[in-house]
């Protein structure tokens, strides 16, 4: 019977795989999926990747091959390579950004749904090292920024400028239903 049935299935069904295009522009599939095109595809299928549009690469990657400081690289590598875990631990409510361009823990994350997979003693210490290690190479670029600007001459005005946009590059990294510091000890949902 399971014979008859699989040769049936093989000579009356014919099954037609559409053609597969790999690009690094932002196709009208993508647009169609984050909503921004109107025209739905018949019948398409679409793979997707966050970072297919920008060559496969993030920010932090780029910025880390065009760095000729050694030490500030391995440190935009290892942002790099914690981004993925920031990112589940920020839209699970258990991170937030802080005004200082750190993160931490949020105070408010006890009463989310998702806390209850982060009382493990293991998460929790996983967590914990993460934010050290992230918050360790974010003030550590910071600070190496600064050095080097300052001793191509900027004016002290001009480097307390250059790290607030370095701070608000990581402060405004907020996304959709991700919890931040507003002022020191208010947090907020961003919506």
């Amino acid at each position: 019977m399971k014979r008859i049935l699989v040769i049936f299935l093989l000579i009356g069904c014919s099954l037609k795989v559409p053609p597969i295009t790999i690009t690094n522009a932002q196709t009208a599939a993508e647009k169609q999926m984050v909503g921004e095109d109107r025209e739905l595809e018949k019948e398409g299928w679409m793979i997707g990747s966050i970072q297919s549009s920008t060559n496969g690469q993030n920010n932090q990657e780029k910025l880390a091959k065009e760095d000729s400081d050694p030490e500030i690289r391995a440190h935009r590598v290892r942002l790099n390579y914690l981004s993925t875990e920031i990112k589940k631990y920020k839209t699970d409510g258990i991170l937030g950004e802080t005004p200082l361009g750190f993160i931490k823990l949020n105070p408010l994350a006890s009463s989310l749904p998702t806390y209850v997979n982060y009382e493990i003693p293991a998460k929790r210490k996983r967590v914990e090292d993460v934010i050290l290690f992230l918050n360790e190479s974010r003030k550590f670029i910071i600070e190496k920024e600064m050095i080097t600007q300052k001793k191509k001459g900027k004016k002290e005005d001009e480097l307390l400028k250059l790290k607030q946009t370095l701070i608000d590059e990581y402060y405004k990294n907020v996304s959709i239903g991700e919890y931040f510091e507003t002022t020191q000890g208010r947090w907020e949902k961003y919506q």
